[in-house]
């Protein structure tokens, strides 16, 4: 119990002279374990919903920002359940829409997981379109295991108790206990 709290307290202390905003995300989620060399960015506090007991590794980046365009969606929401694990160097941006992520889940390193696509039309430049509202979301059912260097694009289910093989590009939705592998992934067999 003491080690837990000179932990949070020398967390506290960092983000006090390095980044004020986040002493409020320590405290308010005292019970999970954020790595100080992780970077969270969000507007609107609100916008990051944090599970008991949930690990985010060195290095991660979780962002949860809305489009400043005027058309643009303005709800994005970054939900992560209990007991779950986030290892070190993902990239998890749930700007310009919703990830939710499950209780008891497993996300290895270097795991790309993107909730939203930039419009594209040609005559404007790409940087001043915003995000497309079209499939901006992604939901990951509990129990699951996403293997290291893996991404997960936007507008994809992925069923409870499923396995996403390391490296895989998972591109369209992933039934329950699926295991699926490759790129694009396809589904090899299920959990037994």
């Amino acid at each position: 119990m003491i080690l837990k709290l000179l932990k949070i307290l020398s967390q506290v202390i960092y983000y006090v002279f390095s980044n004020p905003k986040m002493v409020i995300f320590i405290l308010q989620n005292y019970r999970s374990s954020i790595d100080k060399k992780s970077i969270i960015r969000y507007n609107n506090r609100k916008a990051i919903v944090l599970g008991e007991y949930v690990t985010v590794g060195a290095f991660t980046v979780l962002i949860v920002a809305n489009d400043t365009s005027k058309e643009a969606y303005q709800e994005s929401l970054l939900e992560i359940g209990t007991r779950t694990y986030i290892g070190e160097g993902n990239n998890i941006r749930a700007a310009g829409g919703k990830i939710s992520i499950g209780k008891d889940c497993l996300i290895s390193q270097h795991v790309s997981i993107v909730a939203s696509n930039h419009n594209v039309q040609k005559d404007h430049l790409i940087k001043d379109q915003g995000w497309t509202k079209h499939n901006n979301f992604i939901i990951i059912g509990d129990d699951v295991w996403i293997g290291a260097g893996s991404i997960i694009l936007p507008g994809i289910t992925i069923g409870n108790g499923s396995v996403i093989g390391a490296g895989s590009v998972v591109t369209k939705n992933i039934p329950e206990y699926a295991i699926a592998v490759g790129n694009p992934a396809k589904v090899l067999k299920y959990r037994q």
